[in-house]
């Protein structure tokens, strides 16, 4: 006899919740964190399959919001994306939130963690997160020639995934092996100084929906550099504590880095910025806005 049922599935799980509303007199929500265009990504290339797929996706995830007598979203990017599809269940947007104890500045910390982890020289660029191809990580990797005509950088890949052998592959055909170094798992306890080592964070998924690892950049103190696409625009914004690059363009992306990296003051003043930008994300709110 719960008071409220929460779903954070949108597939089996939460088809299953949909045929017990008739016998369940219980108010029913859903988190959605998902997009068509995930599904697009590990699909083979082809306008016929890809128009079908992108159709049915759709459609088939607003029928089953619809369903719901409340859909959270976490940002209002990704939110207004479904009501323009079709949308009529009450929605709104929170954020996933992020622990300000934790991921913040502490440049007394990011020496020692430098030494024991054996992390190249700087300036160094990093991303974080799962190595699969939605990420388009390959993009960062084949970005670093038009970067190193900049600075002297080092690309730290953080995470585990299917792609990750392709990306090395990638990696020593591009003759990168020396400046892209992958760091596979990296444990959570180990993530804020991880953060506080690096110089920018990079990221050029184009179908986030947030991206918590950004998130945890920002209220780090780090620049960043991300494609203009999915909801990335709402904590990276042009100029402002970054730069925004057109999707798949990996020379516009390798000189937004440069142009970081040749600019360090600029670049302080961006990383103040994204505090700023990140605490309006602090999990507290979160929690609060959860319980409103």
């Amino acid at each position: 006899q719960p008071d409220i049922i929460h779903t954070h599935d949108n597939a089996l799980l939460g088809n299953q919740l949909i045929r017990l509303r008739r016998q369940v007199r219980v108010p029913m929500v859903a988190s959605c964190h998902c997009l068509p265009q995930f599904i697009l990504s590990y699909l083979p290339e082809g306008r016929i399959v890809e128009r079908i797929i992108t159709l049915t996706s759709w459609r088939y995830l607003v029928w089953h919001l619809n369903y719901f007598d409340a859909v959270v979203f976490p940002t209002q990017v990704h939110r207004e994306l479904i009501v323009d599809r079709g949308l009529t269940a009450p929605s709104t947007a929170i954020s996933n939130g992020v622990d300000l104890s934790r991921f913040c500045p502490d440049d007394s910390r990011a020496a020692e963690f430098e030494r024991q982890q054996r992390l190249p020289p700087g300036p160094r660029l990093l991303f974080v997160g799962r190595m699969c191809r939605d990420k388009c990580i390959d993009l960062i990797i084949r970005a670093m020639p038009e970067i190193r005509k900049h600075q002297p950088a080092h690309l730290l890949l953080a995470g585990r995934g299917d792609e990750k052998e392709l990306l090395q592959s990638l990696t020593h055909e591009l003759g990168l092996t020396s400046c892209v170094h992958f760091l596979g798992y990296v444990p959570d306890e180990d993530l804020p100084d991880l953060y506080r080592s690096a110089d920018l964070f990079a990221i050029a998924a184009t179908c986030e929906v947030q991206s918590i690892p950004t998130l945890e950049a920002l209220v780090s103190g780090l620049p960043a550099v991300a494609v203009n696409a999915g909801a990335l625009p709402e904590l990276v914004q042009d100029g402002v504590n970054g730069y925004l690059v057109p999707p798949g363009d990996s020379v516009a992306f390798g000189r937004a880095v440069g142009r970081l990296l040749d600019d360090p003051k600029q670049a302080r003043a961006f990383g103040r910025t994204s505090q700023k930008i990140g605490r309006r994300h602090a999990e507290i709110r979160t929690f609060r806005a959860f319980n409103d």
